[in-house]
């Protein structure tokens, strides 16, 4: 197991503080972080961004941990960078999204039949949001397999279940993510959650349940395989969020990863080929939206989140 790189967020003049998001309030950058356009991270720009990291495997490519801007871009940056690395010897490289909540508003939709139900966000990101959309990814499992429930704007679909990982969405856009009743809770700035299996990172370290009895306890891949395409979403101590997948993946490979990128919290979303999912998005007033997968062979095309799609999922938005 790995543990959280000490400087994965940190520069040799400033200290980023240590923060929660917990119910749903991310305190805005420094002042210094903004002034005079300094860059804090991998990436020339006023709003801070994420230091580069070193490749898990020895030897593996430079390029691997080298974040680079993703999705629609505001004035003074961007809000998400991605990066690929190779988990583990041998292993097919698999893609890592860092997204920064200072300047993104993320937020929770049901699918046209996951869970089933009406819904104030469903379906489809409609075309008046989708000029500030910066990317939308998969949520969990099934919900009849996901062993966690769903809640959105007051009302139930599923019922939530303690100690359950959960991806928490507060009323200010900002998401938290942690075992229920444990590191999140309800509260009236809560507006949705996500619940899937239990946590697989906590305190910075991928949690021993990782390996205990895996096709049980982090669901059955197709043809039995313990490693296989996998998803997973982590939280660092500054509040960012960490969305990690890709082929050939363990669940302990998944949470090495999340840890690798600054992760101290973190859970499995979904697994196989057809269901891992992070597509970015552009806009123009010319052009439109336009997507793209961060893995050419990841199985729906960026369009799905868009045209309607009958399972839930988490869109990211510039504020």
């Amino acid at each position: 197991m790995m543990s959280a790189p000490k400087a994965a967020y940190a520069s040799s003049k400033v200290k980023f503080p240590r923060v929660s998001t917990h119910n749903g309030f991310i305190p805005r950058p420094l002042a210094l972080w903004n002034a005079h356009g300094v860059t804090l991270g991998s990436y020339p720009q006023i709003w801070y961004s994420p230091l580069n990291l070193k490749p898990i495997v020895p030897g593996a490519s430079s390029a691997e941990g080298t974040w680079s801007p993703i999705g629609t871009n505001a004035g003074p940056g961007y809000a998400t960078f991605a990066t690929y690395v190779t988990p583990y010897a041998g292993a097919p490289q698999v893609a890592v999204a860092w997204i920064n909540q200072d300047y993104a508003r993320l937020s929770l939709y049901a699918g046209t039949s996951q869970p089933g139900g009406s819904w104030p966000n469903q379906g489809a990101i409609p075309p008046s949001l989708q000029p500030s959309l910066i990317a939308a990814f998969e949520g969990g499992f099934l919900f009849n397999q996901s062993e966690g429930g769903w809640y959105q704007g007051g009302k139930y679909g599923q019922p939530l279940v303690n100690g359950a990982a959960s991806v928490v969405n507060f009323r200010n856009g900002t998401v938290d993510i942690g075992a229920w009743g444990v590191d999140v809770s309800m509260s009236p700035n809560v507006y949705a959650v996500r619940q899937n299996l239990i946590p697989l990172v906590s305190g910075g370290a991928v949690l021993p349940s990782a390996t205990y009895d895996p096709l049980v306890t982090w669901g059955f891949s197709l043809g039995n395989l313990l490693y296989t395409w996998r998803s997973g979403l982590g939280i660092t101590a500054n509040g960012a969020l960490i969305w990690v997948g890709g082929p050939g993946l363990s669940p302990a490979a998944l949470g090495n990863v999340l840890v690798w990128a600054g992760a101290v919290r973190g859970m499995q979303l979904d697994m196989n080929p057809y269901w891992v999912n992070f597509a970015s998005y552009s806009y123009s007033p010319l052009r439109g939206t336009s997507g793209s997968n961060l893995l050419a062979a990841m199985h729906y095309p960026p369009s799905h989140y868009l045209n309607g799609f009958w399972r839930d999922f988490i869109a990211v938005f510039l504020r």
